[in-house]
Protein backbone atom coordinates (compact mmCIF):
# COMPACT_ATOMS: atom_id res chain seq x y z
CA UNK A 1 0.00 0.00 0.00
CA UNK A 2 2.77 2.44 0.94
CA UNK A 3 4.57 1.61 -2.33
CA UNK A 4 1.43 2.49 -4.32
CA UNK A 5 1.01 5.82 -2.48
CA UNK A 6 4.69 6.63 -3.04
CA UNK A 7 4.41 5.68 -6.74
CA UNK A 8 1.36 7.92 -7.24
CA UNK A 9 3.06 10.79 -5.39
CA UNK A 10 6.26 10.39 -7.39
CA UNK A 11 4.34 10.34 -10.68
CA UNK A 12 2.53 13.52 -9.64
CA UNK A 13 5.82 15.14 -8.60
CA UNK A 14 7.52 14.23 -11.90
CA UNK A 15 4.57 15.37 -14.01
CA UNK A 16 5.99 18.89 -14.22
CA UNK A 17 9.40 17.70 -15.42
CA UNK A 18 10.10 18.53 -19.08
CA UNK A 19 9.89 15.65 -21.50
CA UNK A 20 11.62 17.78 -24.14
CA UNK A 21 14.43 20.28 -24.04
CA UNK A 22 15.46 22.62 -26.84
CA UNK A 23 18.72 24.37 -27.55
CA UNK A 24 18.89 28.14 -27.48
CA UNK A 25 19.33 27.98 -31.28
CA UNK A 26 16.13 25.92 -31.70
CA UNK A 27 14.21 28.30 -29.43
CA UNK A 28 15.44 31.31 -31.42
CA UNK A 29 14.27 29.51 -34.57
CA UNK A 30 10.76 29.29 -33.10
CA UNK A 31 10.56 26.02 -31.18
CA UNK A 32 9.13 27.47 -27.98
CA UNK A 33 6.71 24.75 -26.82
CA UNK A 34 8.12 22.17 -24.42
CA UNK A 35 6.16 19.03 -23.53
CA UNK A 36 5.96 18.14 -19.87
CA UNK A 37 5.79 14.60 -18.54
CA UNK A 38 2.08 14.97 -17.75
CA UNK A 39 1.25 15.74 -21.39
CA UNK A 40 0.79 19.47 -20.95
CA UNK A 41 3.05 21.97 -22.61
CA UNK A 42 5.20 24.80 -21.32
CA UNK A 43 5.75 27.88 -23.47
CA UNK A 44 9.15 29.55 -23.45
CA UNK A 45 8.81 33.31 -23.88
CA UNK A 46 10.49 34.54 -27.05
CA UNK A 47 11.60 37.78 -25.34
CA UNK A 48 13.41 35.81 -22.64
CA UNK A 49 15.10 33.52 -25.18
CA UNK A 50 16.26 36.57 -27.15
CA UNK A 51 17.48 38.23 -23.96
CA UNK A 52 19.46 35.14 -22.93
CA UNK A 53 21.00 34.95 -26.42
CA UNK A 54 22.54 38.40 -25.91
CA UNK A 55 24.56 37.10 -22.96
CA UNK A 56 25.32 33.52 -23.98
CA UNK A 57 28.06 33.30 -26.65
CA UNK A 58 26.98 32.13 -30.10
CA UNK A 59 29.13 28.98 -29.91
CA UNK A 60 27.02 27.76 -26.96
CA UNK A 61 23.60 28.27 -28.60
CA UNK A 62 23.46 24.70 -29.94
CA UNK A 63 24.90 23.17 -26.77
CA UNK A 64 22.81 24.79 -24.02
CA UNK A 65 19.43 23.09 -23.52
CA UNK A 66 16.49 24.96 -22.02
CA UNK A 67 14.50 25.13 -19.83
CA UNK A 68 17.10 25.10 -17.07
CA UNK A 69 16.32 22.66 -14.26
CA UNK A 70 17.24 23.95 -10.80
CA UNK A 71 17.03 21.55 -7.86
CA UNK A 72 16.21 22.79 -4.36
CA UNK A 73 18.35 20.82 -1.94
CA UNK A 74 17.47 19.98 1.65
CA UNK A 75 19.77 22.76 2.87
CA UNK A 76 18.08 26.14 3.44
CA UNK A 77 18.71 28.58 0.60
CA UNK A 78 20.75 26.11 -1.45
CA UNK A 79 20.10 25.00 -5.04
CA UNK A 80 22.02 23.02 -7.65
CA UNK A 81 21.83 22.94 -11.44
CA UNK A 82 20.60 19.72 -13.01
CA UNK A 83 22.15 19.64 -16.44
CA UNK A 84 25.27 19.27 -18.47
CA UNK A 85 28.41 21.36 -18.21
CA UNK A 86 26.90 23.62 -20.90
CA UNK A 87 23.84 24.57 -18.84
CA UNK A 88 26.10 25.17 -15.84
CA UNK A 89 28.37 27.34 -18.00
CA UNK A 90 25.39 29.31 -19.33
CA UNK A 91 24.04 29.96 -15.85
CA UNK A 92 27.54 30.90 -14.68
CA UNK A 93 27.65 33.52 -17.44
CA UNK A 94 24.17 34.84 -16.60
CA UNK A 95 24.93 35.06 -12.88
CA UNK A 96 28.58 36.08 -13.25
CA UNK A 97 29.61 33.36 -10.77
CA UNK A 98 30.56 29.69 -10.78
CA UNK A 99 27.20 27.89 -10.84
CA UNK A 100 28.88 24.47 -10.48
CA UNK A 101 29.44 25.23 -6.79
CA UNK A 102 25.71 25.67 -6.23
CA UNK A 103 23.29 28.56 -6.22
CA UNK A 104 21.77 30.61 -3.43
CA UNK A 105 18.30 32.10 -3.03
CA UNK A 106 19.44 35.48 -4.42
CA UNK A 107 20.73 33.79 -7.58
CA UNK A 108 17.39 32.04 -8.08
CA UNK A 109 15.48 35.28 -7.51
CA UNK A 110 17.58 36.98 -10.17
CA UNK A 111 17.04 34.15 -12.66
CA UNK A 112 13.29 34.03 -12.07
CA UNK A 113 13.00 37.81 -12.36
CA UNK A 114 14.78 37.84 -15.73
CA UNK A 115 13.96 34.42 -17.24
CA UNK A 116 10.93 32.92 -15.47
CA UNK A 117 9.77 30.84 -18.45
CA UNK A 118 13.26 29.35 -18.88
CA UNK A 119 13.61 28.09 -15.30
CA UNK A 120 11.98 25.06 -13.68
CA UNK A 121 12.63 24.48 -9.98
CA UNK A 122 12.14 21.05 -8.48
CA UNK A 123 12.92 19.27 -5.22
CA UNK A 124 16.10 17.35 -4.51
CA UNK A 125 16.17 13.59 -4.89
CA UNK A 126 17.66 12.23 -1.69
CA UNK A 127 18.85 8.76 -0.92
CA UNK A 128 17.14 7.87 2.34
CA UNK A 129 18.38 4.28 2.27
CA UNK A 130 22.09 5.15 2.39
CA UNK A 131 22.82 8.54 3.89
CA UNK A 132 26.58 7.85 3.85
CA UNK A 133 26.77 8.71 0.14
CA UNK A 134 28.16 12.11 -0.75
CA UNK A 135 25.68 14.74 0.53
CA UNK A 136 22.82 12.21 0.26
CA UNK A 137 22.35 12.69 -3.50
CA UNK A 138 22.12 10.00 -6.15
Amino acid sequence: MIDKIFEIGLKNFLSFYPQDFVSIREALDGKLNIRLSDGYSHLLKREEVEKISHYIPLYLWSLVRIPFIIIKTMEPGEYIVNGSEWEIKALSILLNKDASKGLRTGDIEKLIKEYKSLIIITLSPINLANEDEEDGYY
